[in-house]
Formats: structure tokens, C-alpha cells, sequence
């Protein structure tokens, strides 16, 4: 647990072991009773939103959308900015930073999260400002030490939240059980040759999952062969442009008309499918 007063300022942060249960509840269920539900916890994820939105965190929000597989049939959903998603969100940076702090007060070496800052920082408002801003970040590292992760608004920040899908997270949960049980925690030394080998097969796990879910885009698209759909141009050079395809959470090169201007909304058509490139091609309407 811990204190977050009326700045958002994290305080007296306690780390115990317990058991939780767990009610399901789509986002969606939980958008239309958060006030119900939880009002004092919304209100104090707003005032830690906007506090580190103070720090220049990065507010970066292009489509995105989930792609399963379901029945043998491809479905794409968009992510819709639901205020119960963004909640969430902000609880989990929240308790990333207390766990930070918890650790760093206590001598308990973790891996922490850290973003240098780009050249020029931005506030983006625009579907094509957020892209062009996000080509400019610095890749996310993994330090010993507590540094600042700038995209966060954050001046320390471990990732803890999900020990089940990511190792990093898995081993600030070991670091802290031994120090809670008082066991051997593993040294700066130790823990770093255990990441070391982890941040490669990270990076592997990532490219598979994007290559996994623009495979299955290009079978939708590949079994609906007449596509049609919006798409938004984000960036433009003299012979083509980068679209998004929100109804795909897809980016992609066309060929467009020069009077075409960075955030028009283009009506496109897919016109072919190439899956061991893992492109798909488009036409404008």
C-alpha cells in the first residue's frame, strides 16, 4: 500500500505478502460504474496523470488493437480510450514507482526502467505529430540504477506489475519476497549476468509478437480480399506516404496524390497480400 497526497506525491509505501482475489470485469463493464466503483482511486489517478504529464510524459495515442483468433476466423478489435483502461494504466506506472522507491530505500537491487530524453520534447496533438514525435525517442533501457524514463514522466520507475507475462517484473517480485522473508537477495553482479541473457530473449519475444499479430492481419485482410476502410496519412516523402489504418491498428506505405495533405482521412482499398514479406499493399479511392 501507500499514501498519495492532493499532488500525487507517493509516500509511505508498505510491500507485504497476501493473497488477493480477483473479480473479472471488462473494461468496458468497469467504464460505466468507475464512480461507483472506485471514485477516490479515479480521482487519484487523474491528479497522477496530470503530474506527470507536468514531467513532459509523452502521450502518445495512435490506434492500437487486439488480433485473436477465434472459431478459425481472424478478429481484429480497436482499443477504445476508455477511462477505465487509461485508470489502470496510471495504477500500475503509480506502483511502479513506489516499488522503486521502496527499493532503493531499502538497498534492494532491481532492475529499473529509464528513457533518456529526445532532442526537442513536444506535446503532439495531431495523429501525425504523435508519429513523428515517437520516431525521435531513445530506446527504453535497463539500469541497476535509478534513473529517469522521460516517455513516463517519471523520475524512477520499475516494471513489477505483470510477473506472469514478463520476466523483469518476475524477478523485482523475487528481490522483494527475499527481502521480505529475509532471505539472500541477488546482488547488482548476479542480477545483472540473470538480465543480461533475459534483454535478448525480451527482444525476441517482442519481434515475434508484432510478426505474430501482422501475420494474422494480412490472413484477414488476405481472406477479405475486397477490404475497404478509412485511413489516416501520418507522413509523407515525394513519391509516397505512411498511413494508419485505425479499423487495423495497421502503418503502412501508399502511393498517394500530391494534394494530399499530413492528417487527411483517405478511403483506401487493399489490393494485395504478401505474407512472406509481411506486407500488405493499399489503394487510394
Amino acid at each position: 500500500g501507500m499514501q498519495v497526497d492532493e499532488s500525487a506525491q507517493i509516500s509511505e509505501v508498505k510491500v507485504v505478502a497476501t493473497r488477493i482475489k480477483v473479480t473479472r470485469l471488462t473494461y468496458a463493464d468497469a467504464d460505466t460504474r468507475l464512480q461507483e466503483l472506485m471514485p477516490e482511486v479515479k480521482t487519484v489517478c487523474e491528479a497522477y496523470r496530470q503530474k506527470r504529464r507536468s514531467n513532459n510524459a509523452a502521450e502518445i495515442n495512435l490506434p492500437e488493437g487486439s488480433v485473436r483468433l477465434v472459431e478459425g476466423e481472424v478478429v481484429i478489435r480497436p482499443m477504445d480510450k476508455l477511462a477505465s483502461r487509461q485508470m489502470v494504466t496510471d495504477a500500475m506506472l503509480m506502483a511502479g514507482e513506489a516499488v522503486a522507491g521502496f527499493c532503493q530505500q531499502n538497498s534492494i537491487p532491481i532492475p529499473y526502467a529509464t528513457q533518456p530524453e529526445p532532442e526537442k520534447i513536444q506535446q503532439p496533438e495531431k495523429m501525425s505529430e504523435m508519429f513523428a514525435y515517437r520516431r525521435q525517442f531513445k530506446a527504453s533501457r535497463t539500469s541497476l540504477q535509478p534513473e529517469a524514463h522521460f516517455g513516463l514522466g517519471l523520475e524512477q520507475y520499475t516494471r513489477c506489475t505483470s510477473p506472469l507475462r514478463r520476466y523483469q517484473d518476475l524477478t523485482v517480485h523475487q528481490q522483494l519476497r527475499a527481502f521480505l522473508m529475509g532471505e539472500t537477495l541477488l546482488d547488482e553482479t548476479q542480477l545483472s549476468e540473470k538480465l543480461m541473457s533475459q534483454d535478448q530473449r525480451s527482444g525476441s519475444i517482442r519481434r515475434a509478437e508484432r510478426f505474430s499479430n501482422q501475420h494474422w492481419k494480412l490472413v484477414y485482410l488476405q481472406r477479405n480480399p475486397q477490404w475497404q476502410g478509412q485511413a489516416v496519412i501520418v507522413y509523407k516523402d515525394e513519391r509516397k506516404a505512411f498511413i494508419i489504418i485505425p479499423e487495423l491498428a495497421m502503418e503502412t506505405k501508399i502511393r498517394t496524390r500530391e494534394n494530399f495533405q499530413l492528417d487527411d482521412t483517405i478511403s483506401v482499398r487493399v489490393t494485395g497480400v504478401d505474407l512472406p514479406e509481411q506486407t500488405a499493399y493499399f489503394q487510394c479511392l
